[in-house]
């Protein structure tokens, strides 16, 4: 049912409509988990959210996977041959950008979607370990035992995924000294620059690999991280809108000014991967191995990697050496 209510023309002459998907998405998963499945909510709800929004980006990287190139059998005079159309003879940052731009966009707008609703989430719910007491109360028994349904009631798997995030890079060994050459002379940064790349990296090379095995199961990881900053940044507000005097809406708001820019350019990082591994995944599935088309797909898969590599170094530099400043420029404070 919704593959037929999906509609890539709307959605290309309109990308933003996957903000709005994402978002009602996120929420039927959460309500769904909620009723079906209220032991394991947190991930039950990423699983619903990404396989509703699954259909439509399949759509899309089978329709980009076919415009890579296509073979053609020509007869003439009593003879067959095969002819290979390109869409370009060589490789463009133009081309390679006009080709993914629809994609990406949906990427995108359908995961601030979901991370919008999952942070939203946060402020309705009350806190389990903290003062703030939600929007709403509400209590169910689950083995005869009467459970306040609480931002960790819900979300306990985001939380401990965040969590050890947090135990593994304060336990993480320093990687420089006071003594040592380090970028911009602050070693304390360029630690913590390293580390960001070490834990990003592997969350990359997981969403190539599900995108290539399972297809558009890359989707999962991606809903996944969108759950998780957007709790965690709500969760955020929450603690330090008091220190601040704000509302914590409103300081939820100004975080996200904040670290928009790395958030934005960490989940093209991921996007960028998954549509590698997807392209792949077509070319391996549906391309003859000894094919010229099947040479060009996997040669733009790679190009795709690389670029989600360069974004990956560059999204921990902002993350680094670029978000203090444009913290200090908010007043949130």
């Amino acid at each position: 049912m919704i593959t037929k209510l999906l509609n890539p023309n709307k959605l290309r002459a309109s990308p933003d409509r996957a903000f709005i998907m994402g978002f009602i998405y996120a929420l039927v998963g959460i309500l769904v988990a909620f009723f079906l499945f209220p032991s394991y909510i947190g991930i039950v709800s990423v699983f619903f959210t990404s396989m509703a929004l699954m259909p439509l980006i399949g759509k899309l990287i089978e329709e980009l996977a076919l415009r890579e190139g296509r073979e053609i059998n020509v007869e003439s005079n009593g003879l067959e041959i095969t002819e290979l159309q390109l869409r370009a003879k060589k490789f463009s940052i133009k081309g390679l950008y006009s080709d993914h731009k629809h994609l990406i966009q949906v990427y995108l707008y359908s995961f601030f979607g979901a991370f919008l609703l999952f942070g939203l989430m946060i402020f309705v719910l009350p806190q389990e370990t903290g003062d703030y007491n939600g929007l709403i109360e509400l209590k169910v028994t689950r083995g005869g035992e009467e459970k306040l349904v609480s931002d960790r009631y819900v979300f306990g798997e985001q939380f401990e995924a965040y969590e050890r995030i947090l135990g593994r890079n304060s336990s993480g060994e320093a990687i420089g000294s006071a003594n040592d050459e380090c970028l911009f002379g602050d070693c304390a940064k360029f630690d913590f620059f390293i580390g960001i790349i070490q834990n990003n990296l592997w969350v990359l090379i997981v969403t190539f690999l599900v995108a290539l095995i399972y297809g558009f199961g890359a989707m999962f990881i991606i809903t996944w991280n969108a759950s998780v900053w957007g709790i965690v940044f709500a969760h955020k507000s929450l603690e330090l809108a008091p220190i601040a005097d704000k509302n914590p809406i409103v300081f939820f708001g100004l975080l996200l000014l904040t670290v928009l820019p790395h958030t934005a350019v960490e989940a093209l990082t991921y996007f960028t991967a998954a549509i590698s591994g997807g392209i792949a995944s077509q070319g391996i599935a549906k391309e003859s191995l000894e094919s010229e088309r099947f040479e060009r797909v996997l040669t733009h898969s790679f190009i795709l990697m690389g670029i989600s590599l360069l974004l990956l170094v560059f999204a921990a530099f902002l993350e680094t050496y670029v978000i203090t400043i444009i913290d200090a420029m908010i007043p949130k404070y």
